[in-house]
């Protein structure tokens, strides 16, 4: 083998290693094709869809306001009550003996109250003009006895007998007289009385609550749904005794979590709709949100009316879209391409002079695939998808190629 035979043999994979660590370099610098999406502006509509319960728009819980043991529950569920009915009682023995001890203190009270503010003295009034009309006419019947003795005409027994009688008749006269004098009221007696009345008063009316609390009353005509508690169980204050339901209107409840508090207020339009009537969607609108959120779960109550609630029964459950934002020219993208989404700080990667560059989004609208960029990225940015194995700073170079349904792809320059 001549030597210049022996020089090629390693010129030649020298020069193919250094073609091909060029072409490397060249890959290397310029960064890979790749398919890009460009925001689009468009309608946009974002919802809330979550899952909730028909009831009666008065329906509540009804516990007890007391600890105590169940006495009696006289309903089921089902049963139709009128206002005021008794749906539970708790035992009530202390309670009733506590009340007609309070109602004897009031009479007592009153009584003294009366005496003292001069009832006493007009009975001693007319005790005394009784006893002056007596004693009058005892005084008569002794002078006409004595006129008669005087003849012989009477006895001297029947004599002795009027003289006895005008005399006790006098008697009563002086203690009639000085009873009237001692009855006169005085002003301190009188408050002190008073006083002791209201306080009399004032348990006789703690006592007729604390009756009452022991009852569980319908607070108007309506339905029991559930009776939770049998007679001899033990409940404490606040526990729920009966779920009951006032006739009235019907309404759906949804619980959303409390991160959409933002997004609802009174009067935002809703769609109702039902596995029971697949393909009805009822028109609704909301009418009560909550003014606090359940601690243990993060949610908050929200009532909606519906316009048609003829076919809806209570406890059906229910699915409820509610619109919470609509644009008629969005700037949107796929949500999946922007990163940390739900985050605080969510970003994007967009080729910018040949290089990924990180780019902070303000986000707005959220739709079923769609986010609105209110701010950091334009109409003319091009945003390279997550799923590229590109990261910040990475050279790239765009490729023809179709972007996302609705979106812009990018073509090589």
């Amino acid at each position: 083998m001549t030597v210049r035979k022996r020089q090629l043999l390693w010129i030649l994979p020298l020069v193919a290693a250094l073609g091909l660590g060029g072409w490397w370099m060249f890959r290397r610098t310029e960064g890979p094709r790749v398919e890009v999406l460009r925001p689009v502006r468009q309608p946009m509509v974002q919802t809330i869809v979550i899952s909730g319960r028909v009831v009666q728009r008065r329906q509540s819980v009804l516990g007890s306001l007391i600890a105590g043991t169940v006495a009696e529950v006289p309903v089921d569920d089902g049963d139709r009550v009128e206002a005021d009915a008794l749906l539970a009682r708790l035992a009530d023995e202390d309670a009733l003996a506590n009340l007609a001890e309070a109602e004897a203190a009031v009479s007592e009270a009153e009584a003294r109250l009366a005496r003292v503010r001069g009832v006493g003295r007009r009975m001693a009034e007319q005790s005394l003009r009784q006893a002056i009309i007596e004693a009058k006419q005892a005084e008569i019947e002794f002078e006409r006895q004595q006129a008669l003795a005087g003849t012989g005409a009477v006895s001297e027994l029947s004599f002795e007998r009027a003289r006895r009688d005008r005399d006790q008749a006098r008697s009563r006269r002086i203690s009639a007289a000085l009873e009237v004098a001692a009855a006169a009221p005085k002003g301190s007696d009188v408050a002190m009385a008073a006083a002791a009345l209201s306080r009399a008063q004032a348990r006789l009316t703690a006592a007729q609550v604390a009756l009452e609390n022991t009852r569980i009353r319908a607070p108007l005509p309506g339905v029991v749904l559930k009776r939770h508690v049998e007679p001899g169980e033990v409940v404490q204050p606040g526990e729920a005794v009966i779920t009951f339901a006032g006739d009235g209107p019907l309404q759906v409840r949804i619980q959303p979590d409390e991160s959409n508090l933002a997004l609802l207020q009174v009067g935002q339009a809703a769609l109702v709709s039902s596995e029971a009537f697949p393909g009805q969607r009822l028109p609704a609108s909301i009418r009560r949100i909550a003014p606090s959120v359940d601690p243990i779960r993060g949610t908050v109550e929200v009532d909606l009316d519906i316009e048609d609630e003829s076919d809806r029964r209570p406890a059906m459950t229910t699915t409820v879209e509610i619109e919470v934002g609509r644009m008629a020219r969005a700037l949107g993208l796929p949500s999946w391409s922007t990163r940390d989404l739900g985050s605080d700080s969510p970003w994007g990667l967009v080729a910018e002079g040949g290089e990924a560059e990180r780019r902070e989004v303000q986000l707005g609208l959220e739709g079923d695939d769609l986010v609105e960029v209110v701010s950091g990225l334009g109409e003319e940015d091009r945003v390279l998808s997550p799923t590229l194995p590109i990261e910040e700073g990475d050279p790239v170079r765009l490729r023809k190629g179709q972007g996302a349904a609705g979106f812009g792809g990018e073509e090589d320059g």
